[in-house]
């Protein structure tokens, strides 16, 4: 088991340290062997020693807004935010009554601070150290869950990033109580669901929720997608097949080298930044979304047909993002991959025109890749009997060009300066206004597509075309 001292943290003289015990998952991280993430202190009296500790360290104080009961302060040392504490109140009247408040056993496991900052013994009246050897996730009471329900996903973001299962008797609860998710907020549920979905093995634990009846609580929109039937080029109903995408998604982004080569690191550096890889498999989950909508069965034929579901499932993501109060960047981006999911898998057909292809790539910027591998899983899990192996290894091959053109050759492009301004219109004779704009447009185009390559040519152009509209 690891160890660790929190002496430099507690010498201080002329303050009173009270009684302090590390709890939770700085505990279990300890018992696991392995460095905590955060340090978790509670005490009586949190918050007037949090105060105290900050001002003789001249550290950071931060009230943190976890649970309005259950207040909890940050003390950070300035100039390295990485080395803080969180000093919790301890909750009850000693620390065995705080233990059986927490949410699982394997977090209910306290460890004495002694007055030199060093770790005394191990509390541990719920046998927590018991669980974590066992690899088993279990409540601390059959009130946990009804206390917060959040702990219901929680239960499934500590399985999937601990490797452990969850004991039968609390996976009965998580199903019996889930519809009580309703109840928290939209916030906390998103920061777990976004927690669960960065797991590399995450679309595991996202069907295990769906059997536990825990995922249509928070979507209730994929209902209709269940039992929803397809046309001949999928061997699902439309609940599935996302299931299948999200799967495929999941495989690809963990087989990034594999897929693009030396461009995997650029696709990691894109997905790695604000929380793109879950938004990503979040979007392969609900991209057909809009299909039972859209659904229209030809009584002549039998033939199944959905279109403008790429669309309606836009909207549906934009209504999904704002209950769950995600960001207007999480938002946008997860509204322009299922709005443009059919769009993606037409653009590396190869028969598109340059000009088409060049703005869809300005428009899409660096969501142009994401959008790309959510076309390459979508077009994975097309195995009905309409579809063909060809169809799928030539998109593949294509999508795997397509991401290597962006990064060699399109980005470059697209983000170069602009040969024309409105100022050389405005030259040319024209007046201010929302034409001046078209024709800015149509010059970029050219410039994307290489029809022009210098500022001569563009210029040459737009008088073209200002002396079309003057």
């Amino acid at each position: 088991m690891k160890t660790i001292s929190l002496k430099n943290w507690l010498s201080c003289k002329g303050i009173e340290i009270p009684q302090l015990y590390l709890v939770g998952g700085t505990v279990r991280d300890l018992l696991l062997d392995s460095s905590p993430k955060d340090l978790d202190l509670v005490c009586k009296n949190a918050g007037a020693f949090a105060r105290k500790l900050a001002k003789y360290k001249n550290a950071a104080f931060v009230a943190m807004e976890k649970k309005s009961d259950e207040p909890c302060y940050r003390v950070i040392e300035r100039g390295n935010s990485e080395n803080y504490l969180d000093i919790a109140e301890m909750r009850g009247e000693n620390i065995f009554e705080d233990l059986k408040q927490r949410d699982f056993t394997i977090d209910a496991i306290a460890m004495e601070v002694k007055e030199d900052g060093t770790i005394g013994k191990i509390i541990d009246p719920l046998k927590g150290a018991e669980d974590i050897e066992r690899k088993v996730i279990k409540t601390v009471s059959d009130r946990s869950i009804v206390s917060d329900p959040l702990r219901i996903l929680r239960a499934v973001r500590l399985a999937s990033s601990l490797g452990f299962i969850i004991e039968e008797l609390t996976i009965r609860k998580m199903t019996e109580l889930a519809p009580l998710l309703k109840e928290v907020s939209a916030e906390r549920i998103t920061v777990e669901l976004f927690l669960i979905l960065k797991n590399p093995r995450s679309s595991l634990y996202v069907r295990r929720m769906d059997e536990l009846g825990i995922l249509e609580v928070i979507f209730p929109e994929i209902k209709s997608m269940k039992g929803c039937p397809q046309n001949g080029y999928h061997h699902m109903d439309v609940w599935e097949h996302s299931l299948l995408v999200m799967e495929h998604a999941e495989h690809i982004i963990n087989k990034l080298s594999d897929y693009f080569g030396e461009r995997g690191i650029d696709i990691t550096n894109n997905l790695d930044s604000d929380n793109r890889f879950s938004l990503l498999k979040l979007s392969a989950l609900l991209h057909d979304s809009g299909k039972p909508a859209t659904r229209v069965i030809y009584p002549d034929t039998g033939r199944i047909t959905f279109y403008h579901h790429d669309k309606e499932g836009a909207r549906l993501i934009d209504l999904i993002a704002v209950r769950l109060k995600m960001s207007n960047r999480h938002r946008d981006f997860m509204v322009l991959l299922v709005g443009e999911h059919i769009h993606s898998l037409n653009l590396v057909s190869g028969d598109v025109k340059a000009t088409t292809k060049m703005k869809w790539f300005r428009m899409m910027g660096d969501a142009s890749v994401p959008a790309i591998i959510l076309s390459m899983a979508d077009t994975m899990s097309i195995l009905g009997p309409d579809a063909t192996e060809e169809y799928r290894e030539r998109h593949i091959n294509r999508s795997k060009l397509s991401v290597r053109d962006y990064y060699e050759n399109i980005k470059k492009q697209i983000e170069s300066p602009n040969f024309v301004v409105g100022i050389d219109l405005i030259a040319f004779g024209m007046k201010s206004g929302p034409e001046i704009g078209r024709i800015l447009a149509e010059v970029r185009s050219a410039q994307d597509s290489g029809e022009i390559t210098s500022r001569e040519e563009a210029l040459e152009l737009a008088k073209k075309l200002v002396v079309n509209k003057v």
